[in-house]
């Protein structure tokens, strides 16, 4: 199996409780799967469930370990994604100038949101 990096542009539906907070997030997805195609299908399946609408697929493509070496945050989802089969970061924007970010596994019901503050 391979794991695939996946970045959604997506929105809060009606029913999802970030609707009033935020105006859109930017969904990275680390799938562990045979195919992207099939990867792509389990991130949209999640996405979907956990009250989000995909406004579109920026960017898909297969990772390895040697894609992570010199990036310590990144390399532990990675072989998070390895354990789980899935691993989600959301990036959450209110305006151009705030983002926030909240990342979970497969097992994990939400994309609850934690303040960060302006980048």
């Amino acid at each position: 199996m391979t794991v695939y990096f996946l970045m959604f542009h997506v929105k809060p539906n009606v029913d999802n409780n970030e609707d009033s907070v935020v105006k859109g997030a930017y969904a990275n997805c680390l799938i562990l799967s045979n195919t992207i195609g099939e990867a792509e299908a389990v991130a949209i399946l999640k996405i979907k469930k956990l009250d989000w609408q995909i406004i579109e697929l920026e960017e898909g493509y297969e990772v390895t370990e040697s894609d992570y070496v010199d990036n310590a945050k990144d390399m532990e989802m990675y072989e998070q994604a390895l354990i789980d089969k899935e691993v989600y970061t959301l990036h959450t924007y209110e305006s151009e100038n705030e983002t926030t970010t909240k990342r979970f596994s497969q097992d994990e019901h939400d994309f609850g949101v934690s303040r960060k503050g302006r980048l």
